[in-house]
């Protein structure tokens, strides 16, 4: 850890380290550089990515309705924090360096970490799972929370219009989708349109209600679960 995760920390979104850190799982490239082999330190490694297990968060939401509620509600909340910590990890980084991104390495080191599991459950929250659900791909299950009605009712528009979500992570694209006259655009695109101003506020630009959708409806933590027997 103390090596590993310094040689990557600047390329994952959050700064600070995971306090509770118990596990790091590495992947290194053993390849020489061009300077490693005019000099010929052909043994140089090299961090390429890494997977950070942690003990988990006493409290979710998301874990309760997975799991049944099992650590809720117990008399002695230490004896509840106890039995989670003895039950539980929680995968708090995967970090890819940018070089070596869309390779699947992050799906690789998901599954050696659940096949190697230490204790019964794994869990992870995602802030950008609607958008890179490489947990599923590992075979994590996925659960995510009801949408509210407000948003619904625009993720509704998004599916009439024939467009995925995820789509919203690129403003620019969606902006050229929907910047036409409302003449010219079809009549999904027209509801989608009205709706995304429903929505944001008619008041805002179309680049800020794109902006704003994306950041609450794609940014959504998804939570995902792992047991041993599963």
């Amino acid at each position: 850890m103390r090596r590993a995760y310094p040689a990557l920390a600047e390329f994952h979104y959050l700064r600070h380290r995971p306090v509770t850190a118990v596990r790091v799982l590495v992947l290194e490239d053993v390849r020489p550089t061009v300077i490693g082999r005019y000099t010929q330190q052909r043994r140089q490694r090299h961090v390429i990515a890494l997977l950070v297990e942690s003990f988990p968060a006493l409290n979710c939401a998301l874990r309760n309705h997975a799991l049944g509620e099992r650590y809720r509600g117990w008399r002695d909340r230490r004896t509840g924090a106890r039995l989670l910590n003895a039950e539980l990890r929680c995968i708090s980084r995967v970090i890819v360096h940018p070089q070596w991104r869309g390779l699947g390495l992050a799906v690789r080191l998901v599954r050696e970490a659940l096949d190697t599991m230490t204790t019964p459950y794994t869990e992870a929250l995602a802030a950008m799972g609607r958008v890179h659900p490489f947990f599923a791909r590992a075979g994590m299950t996925e659960y995510r929370r009801w949408p509210h009605a407000r948003d619904q009712r625009l993720l509704d528009a998004l599916r009439y219009a024939d467009i995925a979500s995820w789509h919203l992570a690129n403003v620019s694209d969606m902006q050229q989708r929907l910047a036409r006259g409302a003449s010219s655009l079809p009549p999904p695109t027209r509801l989608l349109r009205a709706e995304l101003a429903r929505w944001a506020g008619r008041q805002l630009t179309l680049h800020e209600q794109l902006t704003r959708a994306r950041d609450h409806l794609l940014c959504e933590p998804v939570y995902y679960l792992k047991g041993q027997d599963t």
